[in-house]
């Protein structure tokens, strides 16, 4: 999604005539759903107890799972729902972005 912000925002500022007379940051104008990719039935669950014991390793591979490529890939998914969903509110348009995971 926020990709696309992106490139519409862009072709917007160079003035390609296939996208009508619109500011940049109108985005009331904007209609935004964002489909995540979901998350497995079987995802992995670390509690707070348990890593507080881990060691490097652990945090690299533990129980068939990687938390700490885990922790990063989540992070990076929920910073781009929360960057948009604050532009949108921000901007009086909040009810124009739908984030469906």
């Amino acid at each position: 999604a926020l990709l696309a912000i992106g490139d519409i925002t862009t072709e917007i500022f160079s003035g390609n005539p296939d996208f009508f007379p619109i500011k940049p940051t109108d985005y009331g104008r904007f209609l935004v759903i964002s489909l995540g990719t979901g998350s497995s039935r079987r995802q992995k669950k670390y509690s707070a107890k348990a890593a507080a014991k881990w060691g490097t390793i652990d945090w690299l591979y533990n129980r068939g799972g990687t938390p700490l490529v885990d922790i990063f890939t989540q992070a990076s998914a929920d910073m781009v729902d929360l960057h948009i969903s604050v532009v949108f509110q921000a901007l009086h348009s909040e009810k124009n972005y739908l984030r469906i995971q």
